[in-house]
């Protein structure tokens, strides 16, 4: 199975599944961007990937030979599993075996790869995947997420499972986190209402001074 080294760009379902280079959309660079993994799980008209459709065909171990030749197990800059969760879930397993460097990777926004987790549906929990929550750091849990502003507590509260037994268990924890979510929320109103008291103090001293 050789690379393709044609030009990058979206193919139809007809082109994907006579591809010559076995159903893979690969750069011709060994350094891929961004929108490359992007066509990597882009699918065709069945709701496949192109990913799985090289699989099927040829193997996970061919197919990764492939994947490997444009984008280095030893990457450093690219954050490929946050693409993996985001695009093909189900296959992480498999892309963190060959790149385990990418775990410790934020995305282009700052998201942590267990950030990058829980914000794509927040439909984990701690009884379908306890040891998720088990491995957060005391630092992930207290982490405020770039781009929600929220903590994973909040972002589990907001999600589609909206587990109450898995934000008990991110607040037992850290229980302060509570607290200081009420502080971020209240602090705005207070400080609107401080400026308001103040203002109408002031007013009701220019009306006696004048008056």
């Amino acid at each position: 199975m050789e690379v393709c080294h044609s030009v990058m760009q979206p193919l139809n379902t007809g082109q994907i599944s006579h591809h010559p280079s076995s159903c893979m959309i690969l750069p011709d660079c060994p350094q891929a961007s961004s929108q490359h993994l992007g066509l990597l799980f882009q699918k065709d008209g069945s709701g496949k990937t192109v990913y799985e459709r090289s699989v099927e065909k040829h193997g996970k171990e061919e197919t990764f030979k492939v994947i490997q030749q444009c984008i280095p197990s030893n990457t450093c800059s690219l954050p490929i599993l946050h693409h993996v969760i985001k695009d093909a879930p189900q296959h992480i397993n498999d892309f963190c075996i060959r790149y385990p460097s990418a775990w410790h990777l934020r995305d282009e926004n700052g998201r942590s790869i267990h950030q990058a987790q829980l914000a794509e549906g927040s439909t984990k929990t701690v009884a379908n995947d306890g040891m998720f929550f088990m491995n957060l750091t005391d630092d992930e849990i207290a982490e405020v997420d770039p781009v929600t502003k929220q903590y994973p507590f909040l972002v589990v509260a907001n999600g589609e499972a909206s587990d109450l037994s898995t934000i008990f268990y991110l607040l037992s924890k850290n229980p302060s986190l509570l607290e200081r979510y009420r502080e971020q929320v209240t602090r705005p109103e207070g400080g609107e209402a401080r400026t308001t008291k103040k203002r109408k103090r002031n007013n009701d001293e220019n009306d006696v001074d004048n008056g």
